[in-house]
C-alpha cells in the first residue's frame, strides 16, 4: 500500500501552502484535481500571496461566486504528471484553465517567469511544484496592464541604453 495522498490532501499538509488550499477550498477549484487523471499543480506558497495586493485580493475573495479567484487559481493546473527533470524541455503546457505556460531551466526552474522552490512533491493523481510567485492568466486585465508595464519598462531600457 503506497502512503501517498492524492494531490488535494498533499497539499493541504503543507504548512507553505496553507493560504493556496484555502482558496482552491473556498472557490471550489479542489475539483478541477479530483477527478480521474494525472495532473501537475504549480503551488504559490504563503509568501507568494503575500506579494499580491490586498486589493487584488479582496476582490477575488468578495466576487459572490469567486469565478475570477478560481480562473486564477485553475491557472496553476496542468492536466498531465510533469516531473521537474522535464519542466526544461517541456517548454509549454496547457493549464486546465486553457491558457499556455512556458517553463524554463535558466538560473532555476521556471514557469513563466515565477521560479520554483521545492519540486515534485508526489500524489497518486500527480505532482505538486512550489512558485514563489502567483501565476496570473494572461486574458486577466491584472497580467495585460503587467506586461504592459513590463514591455514599457524594457523599451525605456533599451532606448536608454542606445542613447548612451
Amino acid at each position: 500500500m503506497s502512503d501517498k495522498q492524492r494531490l488535494i490532501e498533499t497539499i493541504e499538509q503543507v504548512d507553505m501552502f496553507s493560504v493556496f488550499a484555502r482558496l482552491m477550498r473556498t472557490s471550489g477549484a479542489n475539483e478541477l484535481i479530483s477527478g480521474e487523471g494525472q495532473f501537475t499543480v504549480f503551488a504559490p506558497t504563503n509568501d507568494a500571496f503575500n506579494k499580491i495586493p490586498d486589493k487584488t485580493m479582496n476582490g477575488w475573495l468578495s466576487e459572490t461566486s469567486q469565478e475570477m479567484l478560481k480562473a486564477v487559481l485553475s491557472y496553476h493546473i496542468v492536466p498531465a504528471k510533469i516531473m521537474a527533470a522535464s519542466l526544461g524541455s517541456t517548454r509549454t503546457a496547457e493549464s486546465v484553465s486553457g491558457e499556455p505556460m512556458k517553463f524554463a531551466d535558466l538560473s532555476g526552474l521556471r514557469v513563466n517567469h515565477s521560479g520554483i522552490q521545492a519540486r515534485n512533491m508526489e500524489a497518486t493523481n500527480g505532482v505538486v511544484h512550489a512558485l514563489d510567485t502567483v501565476l496570473t492568466p494572461p486574458t486577466s486585465e491584472e497580467a495585460k496592464q503587467m506586461t504592459a508595464a513590463a514591455t514599457a519598462k524594457a523599451a525605456e531600457a533599451q532606448a536608454a541604453g542606445n542613447l548612451s
